[in-house]
């Protein structure tokens, strides 16, 4: 039954989410799995300052206020992320892979990119809500979708794979060239996904992690879990190749001035279709990611367009975030029905609610995902406006956030932080990863190849090669 302090502790526990997730999203390379990760462990000083609340407000048991504060940062660092990943990290440009994001900075239309972020989140996260219950049932009991597809997960997520690679089409005229250029560009696509996956399965499936090598005085035996590894694996893929190539660029001064505008794409019902698609496959399948799943359900989604193709930059983006966003959702629902947490925060929010303190047999399922999708909800509205505050305020200081400073700071903190995290090891796959992350956009092919490094280790599991 609800009641006052029910409602104030959830949106009190709630509104510290949103704060710890702005923050945390304006800073790069500063992901919530790791914020999440701290918290489970030290999950003792989490509960007792959770329950001190649940002690005034009378609300629920201090680890659904845990959970709940997971859940809305986990929203709210999507938001802000959209800022981050528009002005920071822009290469040059005669480099042939550029995100449309940065794209549009380049030509001085951030704010858009920043708008269809933030609208495409609010719209995934609200009509994912809606169909939470819809999918809930399509997925486990009566209908028991997911039991059929576990069956034959192997062939879903070799499927998946090989359409990713094939989608990767040229948009700067390959296509045209002929049959045996085309084919050229499929076998560097290929060999991209092929090569990260070999990373992943070296990081996510052997002894790696727990292997004999000199580290730091505070990295005892054990220290360094697996999934810790991910951190400077995903930062060496992703992230410090596009930081690493902003430096031999100056963004600051690539960047043009455009007419003010108030262009916002508005996604319509075949793109709200495809949003939910697309997180039903982050949210309910391994391995899946947004970019992923952007490519499958819309592979003639154009990601390199011209710096004119202002909508077409607008929806890939909104797209994105509204499958980013959906994912969350649905992720919540996979937890609650067959059990299995998609990343390190639903990892951490079945930590609280399921085997942490207290559990579900004190505060029922219903009752436990009610609350985190009203969590996720109300982040989702308060971000959509802190982030567009924001995003007005930061507009004016583009040069700034796209300065040469910006980049070697973000640098910094990404390498510092995963030494402190993973120590030697992680310094060495996040050697090897910025490697190979730098390969994509030199060779005019996808980035998002790169997430064979988890589809690879997926597949073998599935195989029964572990």
């Amino acid at each position: 039954m609800l009641d006052a302090g029910l409602v104030a502790s959830l949106l009190l526990s709630t509104g510290a989410g949103v704060c710890v997730g702005i923050s945390a999203g304006l800073v790069p390379g500063l992901h919530m799995n790791n914020i999440a990760a701290a918290l489970v462990a030290y999950a003792g000083a989490a509960v007792g300052l959770f329950s001190a609340v649940n002690a005034l407000s009378g609300g629920p048991n201090a680890g659904l206020l845990v959970a709940s504060f997971v859940a809305s940062a986990l929203v709210a660092h999507m938001f802000a992320e959209a800022i981050t990943s528009t002005y920071i990290g822009i290469p040059s440009e005669d480099m042939v892979s550029v995100l449309p994001a940065h794209r549009l900075a380049k030509a001085g239309y951030g704010s858009v990119a920043v708008r269809a972020s933030v609208d495409g989140s609010l719209v995934g996260t609200a009509v994912a809500t809606a169909v939470f219950l819809p999918s809930c049932l399509l997925m486990g009991e009566p209908v028991g979708l997911y039991s059929l597809l576990k069956k034959v997960m192997l062939f879903v997520v070799i499927g998946f794979s090989v359409v990713l690679v094939l989608a990767d089409g040229d948009e700067h005229g390959l296509r045209v060239s002929g049959l045996r250029r085309a084919m050229a560009h499929r076998v560097k696509a290929a060999t991209s996904f092929l090569a990260s996956g070999l990373l992943g399965f070296l990081v996510l499936q052997t002894d790696y992690a727990s292997c004999g090598l000199p580290d730091l005085p505070w990295m005892t035996a054990g220290f360094v879990q697996r999934s810790a590894l991910l951190l400077p694996m995903f930062a060496g893929l992703f992230g410090l190749p596009s930081l690493l190539m902003s430096l031999m660029a100056r963004p600051g001064k690539e960047l043009h001035d455009a007419p003010q505008v108030s262009y916002s794409f508005e996604g319509r019902a075949s793109d709200l279709a495809l949003a939910i698609l697309g997180g039903t496959l982050v949210g309910w399948l391994p391995g899946m990611t947004s970019g992923c799943a952007a490519t499958v359900c819309a592979p003639g989604t154009r990601e390199h367009g011209g710096e004119g193709d202002l909508r077409g930059s607008a929806r890939f983006i909104w797209l994105y975030s509204a499958i980013s966003s959906s994912g969350v959702v649905f992720a919540l629902a996979a937890l609650f029905v067959i059990s299995r947490a998609r990343s390190g925060s639903m990892d951490a929010i079945s930590f609280f609610v399921g085997d942490g303190e207290p559990g579900f047999a004190s505060v029922g399922e219903a009752f436990a995902a009610s609350s985190l999708l009203l969590s996720c909800l109300v982040s989702a509205l308060v971000s959509h406006r802190l982030v567009r505050s924001l995003e007005q305020r930061l507009a004016g200081l583009q040069r700034l956030l796209c300065s040469r400073r910006t980049a070697v700071a973000a640098v910094m903190f990404v390498v510092a932080l995963s030494c402190a995290l993973t120590g030697s090891r992680g310094m060495l796959v996040m050697a090897a990863a910025t490697t190979m992350g730098l390969i994509p956009p030199l060779a005019g092919v996808r980035r998002i190849q790169l997430m064979g490094c988890l589809l690879v280790p997926v597949a073998l599991v599935f195989a029964g090669v572990s």
